[in-house]
């Protein structure tokens, strides 16, 4: 797994302390939505990613989505070159499955939009399995694999990587 710390991507602090979870029944795997630059897979782009990171984590706390996160809502973040990004990280409460449902399943954001990279590579497949798997290592995660749309009203995380999800959220 290729694990990029809080500190390797220059996350913020966040505003006040976590809600701890002793363990959840499993995963929601969700997407950016909106425009992902359809060139950010490329081999060379890799550097893009974290920016990408540090953007939504800078959104999330200023209140883009309606209301301030105390940090990005997500406790793991994956990218098209096989690399897991912590957020929130193991053991804590995220804030991106929906008002009442976020004690239920982590959160998993794959960089992928609605438009421009829409299709994830093996390489984001990789790395959603890696974070998968951390989380039930390290995290107390259960068996479920689901989308955020399970539950919530969204399109999230779009069709091609629900597909995924339904057939299992294997490795490619």
């Amino acid at each position: 797994m290729n694990l990029v710390t809080r500190a390797e991507w220059n996350a913020k602090k966040p505003s006040s302390p976590y809600t701890r979870l002793r363990s959840t029944k499993g995963v929601k795997i969700h997407y950016t939505g909106g425009k992902v630059p359809a060139d950010l897979a490329d081999a060379g782009n890799h550097d893009r990613c974290a920016d990408l990171v540090r953007d939504i984590q800078r959104m999330h706390m200023a209140g883009g989505r309606g209301e301030r996160y105390i940090d990005l809502g997500y406790n793991m973040v994956c990218c098209p070159h096989r690399q897991v990004f912590v957020g929130r990280g193991p053991h804590h409460l995220p804030a991106a499955n929906g008002a009442g449902l976020n004690s239920g399943h982590y959160a998993v954001l794959a960089l992928l939009g609605s438009s421009g990279l829409t299709e994830p590579n093996d390489d984001l497949l990789h790395a959603l399995v890696d974070a998968i798997e951390y989380l039930r290592e390290h995290g107390d995660a259960g068996r479920e694999v689901k989308g955020h749309r399970d539950g919530y009203d969204t399109s999230c995380p779009g069709d091609p990587l629900y597909r995924w999800v339904e057939a299992g959220a294997e490795r490619p």
